[in-house]
């Protein structure tokens, strides 16, 4: 029996091969070199060997025979063949054996195949790329030189620094083909990426898949490149096309949007994150509610002995401002006696309301001494347009705080309080009369 005729071959398996491998094989050939796919003249003449072969293996009557004549053709003793022993297997009762459990075997295939694609990432992170390289499937490794994959992550370095990953199971795949090769299992995980953009520090999150693949003998993870010759030219294009920013220039931009004095956001800063908003509001058909706070001292400015007692009541009112809205609003500082206020997802009346609590809060009483204040106020709703514009028209319609009944109510409560006539005050006779006494 020659090698043209050994079906074994003509399949590329071995011949102690189990049904399921020869009726893969045969599928993963026919892929390959069916006329309809390969169009090289040879491939048709291959895919006649390639059914000839399958006609007689596939067949169990018709492989047994065969295969005692390959046997006796390659010098082979029956007693070693597997496919004999096999075939006397099916004739025989076998023991009963214990059946697996199909949910452990899934998590411990699960379990194998996350560590292998975790320390893979913890590789890429620690910049150990050829240890990383030698975790990837065996056709990856013949498809991609170790040379390239080295210079492909010292490019991508160049550009992006990985951070952070998380890594969660999504799907198995049984006998699934990839890159041409057919693997028993391959398992689909979902990665979250947390990205620095080295020139600028600007730091993004993905979401990506990648696969690990069981090639028979061990978990590989799956490249998905063929060629990485046009990314390394991308990559490299990009690193010299992207500006080097001056780190010194991007910290002084983000400080310019913090005010130093309360900590809260600065008329830029306060813009930026409200246009998002407002971008989103939109897209989403959320109600946007905006507010404007005046602080204007009780006596003039030129009046105030302490230089500090203006930047002390500012200070007081954005803490107690900061510490009192919701974790979704925005508060910032957009003039030296001025806070806007943005309300997320609130209507006008409803913000109205949570403006009338913070001014309640920051309101103080005039036997204060040191912080002596008034506070004007206003509230519009916004949906697009200018912010610059729309923060302007609320502080132009600020208006002074008007008391409410529970504050008069109190007024009157502290006036009785502290009135005195005589030697008494008001409270102190009050009290007297309780007590059934007159001291007049």
């Amino acid at each position: 029996m020659n090698n043209q005729n050994d079906f074994y071959k003509i399949l590329q398996v071995h011949h102690d091969a189990g049904q399921d491998i020869i009726d893969a094989a045969y599928r993963c050939l026919s892929k390959i070199y069916h006329p309809d796919i390969n169009k090289n003249p040879q491939a048709v003449e291959r895919m006649k060997d390639i059914n000839i072969a399958y006609g007689t293996l596939g067949d169990t009557k018709k492989r047994r025979s065969y295969h005692l004549e390959w046997m006796r053709s390659n010098g082979v003793k029956p007693v070693v063949s597997s496919v004999l022993h096999q075939e006397k297997q099916r004739t025989e009762p076998a023991p009963p054996q214990p059946k697996a459990d199909p949910d452990e075997t899934l998590k411990k295939e699960q379990e194998q195949a996350l560590q292998v694609l975790d320390e893979f990432f913890c590789d890429t992170v620690n910049e150990r790329w050829e240890k990383a390289y030698h975790k990837l499937t065996r056709i990856d490794i013949g498809n991609v030189p170790v040379d390239d994959f080295l210079e492909w992550k010292k490019a991508v370095s160049q550009i992006y620094k990985l951070g952070n990953y998380k890594i969660a199971y999504f799907r198995k795949y049984v006998n699934c083909e990839y890159a041409g090769v057919l693997f028993p299992i391959i398992i689909q995980f979902s990665v979250s990426l947390t990205e620095m953009q080295v020139t600028t520090g600007q730091i993004s999150e993905d979401t990506t898949q990648k696969y690990v693949g069981f090639d028979g003998t061990a978990w590989r993870v799956c490249l998905g490149y063929t060629d990485l010759k046009p990314t390394i030219v991308k990559f490299k294009y990009l690193a010299q096309a992207i500006p080097k920013i001056d780190r010194e220039e991007v910290f002084m931009k983000a400080v310019e949007k913090i005010d130093l004095l309360t900590g809260v956001y600065s008329l830029a800063g306060f813009s930026e994150q409200a246009e998002r908003e407002m971008l989103r509001s939109q897209r989403y058909g959320n109600p946007l509610s905006l507010a404007a706070i005046t602080v204007k001292p009780l006596r003039s400015v030129e009046s105030i002995s302490d230089e500090n007692q203006v930047d002390a009541y500012i200070s007081y009112i954005a803490e107690m401002l900061c510490g009192n809205i919701r974790k979704t609003d925005l508060i910032g500082r957009c003039n030296p006696s001025s806070f806007v206020v943005l309300f997320t997802e609130t209507q006008l009346e409803e913000a109205e309301n949570a403006l009338g609590k913070l001014l309640e809060v920051c309101s103080v009483e005039e036997e204060d001494g040191f912080l002596e204040y008034q506070l004007f106020a206003s509230c519009i709703s916004i949906y697009k347009g200018d912010i610059g514009q729309m923060i302007a028209t609320a502080l132009e319609n600020t208006t002074l705080r008007e008391k409410s009944v529970r504050d008069d109510w109190m007024e009157q409560k502290e006036n009785i309080a502290h009135t005195r006539l005589g030697k008494y005050r008001i409270s102190d006779i009050l009290g007297f009369n309780k007590k059934g006494k007159n001291h007049f």
